[in-house]
């Protein structure tokens, strides 16, 4: 079926498979299946719809409105919601039911919606589990030491970064799993002592590397697998490599931005994979592993059945349009923020941890039941607006809620970005799909002004640092550091000074957002097209647009090359 997306004028195609799983994805109420139409925007625009509501980064001083005491949150304090710390927030000295609210049928779901959402306190940090001295963090769980990462669980003594999975002493990374001591790293697996790399597994000990595999001890290459000693993807003895090292002056800023652009030029040189990835079973998308039978997914692992999933690194099954988790997941359509034992949810945001039946609710989590439109439950069952009611008033006014979101044309779409809590610019829709704050206006979406102030004795714009961190005085340290592009000011901490002296590393001179943003635009994009092989010309789909420069292999002569 081919459609033409109302949002962006692209046309995209809904396939047969798709309107099976959205067949298996259709909630039945009241014994009756409540069939889920085909989608009306792109996977485009239906991901950053969803993205336009997820605030992962975005974080600020305020006070509790519980309380009244200092602390970090994702909304900042010109928000007109009420914002409850997150311990309070679970507490029990409020009750979501308080704010339950009769469905009037004579106005559509989601405006009814977004006044409960104003109404009800919003959660500060989504944060599961206690953190220590981790204050700075965001959507995150089980977290020491760390400061301004967000989207992952496991992690010890890392700084600035965005989704991990069991990381230690790891600092401005995008996707890192099971790494230590990594800098600069962007979907790098089981790495030690790695510094400016990507796409590289298992290895340690190594500079500027790309696509490589077990190897350690290598600068500068592409496509190596079990290597050692090696510079620009030559052989050298162990004298040699460590000659070049002590002559690599790693502190300079200039030197390593230099080799930054040395290294991508050099990279060119070298073929990509169509789909990177390992152990993968009939799927198209990018960054997959240990999958099966899935359609244009991106960053994912374990997801079986799955289309149009991205970022879900720990396992689905059977689900479509999902952003971020997963684990034991099954049967969920049109989410985001999902996951932990979660089976059964439609337009969801921020639900997990053993919810069933849950349809366009929020923040919803522990052992949640049959729920429709509610915000800040745990622990509860057949409620609707955050009302109570038995099994069997459930079932019927669940039914008429869904006849109704057929006619107002809302039932199988996702919340619109509308009522989100956020600007734009303060979500991950600002970083898949930058957008100028004009452009993001005229499309409709809010745009936050609001600034936390920097403290500092004294600002220095980065384009007067000196070059080397061995010249870098300890009283960095209460400077404000203007950003090289972006002019906004931000600063070093002691324990990222230490990193950078401790491991020849040069001071940054943009600011972590910037950093952020730099990372994700050197990631592929979440689109697929239609190209050839470039040795044995077999139709491939592949994230490397058509006017890349890149040379493109299908996997199978991707791997007798590296071979």
């Amino acid at each position: 079926m081919q459609k033409k997306c109302p949002k962006c004028s692209a046309s995209f195609n809904v396939t047969d498979e798709d309107i099976l799983l959205l067949d298996k994805l259709s909630p039945v109420i009241n014994s009756k299946k409540h069939s889920l139409p085909a989608p009306t925007l792109c996977f485009s625009c239906r991901l950053q719809r969803r993205l336009a509501f997820y605030n992962s980064r975005s974080i600020y001083p305020r006070k509790c409105d519980l309380t009244g005491k200092n602390i970090v949150s994702i909304y900042s304090p010109d928000k007109p919601y009420k914002v409850y710390e997150r311990r309070e927030w679970y507490g029990d000295n409020w009750d979501p039911f308080e704010y339950g609210r009769d469905f009037d049928f004579n106005r559509p779901f989601f405006d009814q919606f977004k006044e409960l959402l104003d109404s009800v306190p919003h959660l500060s940090l989504t944060v599961l589990g206690e953190t220590v001295n981790s204050e700075f963090t965001n959507d995150n769980l089980i977290v020491k030491n760390c400061y301004l990462i967000f989207d992952g669980e496991r992690a010890e003594d890392c700084m600035y970064g965005h989704t991990f999975v069991g990381i230690t002493s790891c600092l401005d990374f995008a996707a890192a799993v099971d790494c230590e001591l990594c800098y600069e790293t962007i979907h790098c697996n089981n790495c030690y002592n790695c510094k400016y790399s990507r796409y590289s597994t298992n290895c340690s000990d190594s500079w500027f590397i790309r696509d490589c595999i077990g190897c350690k001890n290598c600068f500068g290459c592409a496509n190596l697998r079990q290597k050692q000693y090696c510079i620009f993807n030559e052989q050298k003895t162990k004298e040699e490599y460590e000659k070049y090292l002590e002559q690599f002056d790693s502190t300079s800023y200039k030197t390593v931005q230099d080799m930054i652009n040395k290294t991508n030029e050099f990279f060119l040189k070298y073929p990509v994979k169509e789909c990177r990835g390992e152990q993968n079973v009939d799927v198209t998308g990018n960054n997959l592993n240990q999958s099966k039978d899935s359609k244009d997914c991106f960053d994912c692992n374990k997801v079986q059945d799955c289309h149009y999933c991205t970022n879900c690194l720990v396992g689905a099954k059977d689900c479509s349009d999902i952003h971020i988790w997963g684990d034991s997941m099954e049967l969920c359509y049109e989410s985001c923020v999902i996951g932990v034992k979660t089976q059964n949810l439609l337009g969801c945001y921020y639900v997990s941890q053993g919810a069933d039946n849950i349809l366009y609710s929020m923040y919803c989590s522990r052992s949640v039941k049959n729920l429709f439109g509610c915000i800040g439950l745990r622990h509860k069952s057949n409620c609707i607006f955050n009302k109570q009611y038995s099994a069997e008033e459930y079932e019927d006014l669940a039914e008429r809620i869904v006849e109704h979101m057929k006619k107002t044309g809302e039932w199988g779409e996702f919340f619109p970005s509308s009522i989100s809590g956020f600007g734009y610019n303060e979500t991950m829709a600002q970083t898949f799909f930058p957008l100028e704050k004009d452009d993001a206006k005229k499309l409709g979406y809010s745009w936050s002004e609001y600034q936390s102030p920097v403290e500092a004795d004294r600002t220095i714009d980065a384009s007067k640092l000196p070059d080397s961190t061995n010249d870098i005085p300890d009283d960095v340290l209460n400077w404000a550091i203007v950003c090289t592009d972006t002019g906004k000011p931000f600063k070093i901490i002691r324990k990222e000074l230490e990193f950078y002296r401790d491991h020849k590393l040069p001071i940054p001179r943009k600011h972590p957002d910037q950093r952020h943003y730099d990372r994700f635009a050197i990631k592929n994009p979440y689109h697929l097209w239609d190209r050839s092989c470039d040795k044995c010309s077999k139709e491939i789909k592949t994230t490397y647009a058509p006017e890349r420069p890149e040379t493109i292999f299908c996997e199978e002569c991707y791997l007798k090359e590296v071979y």
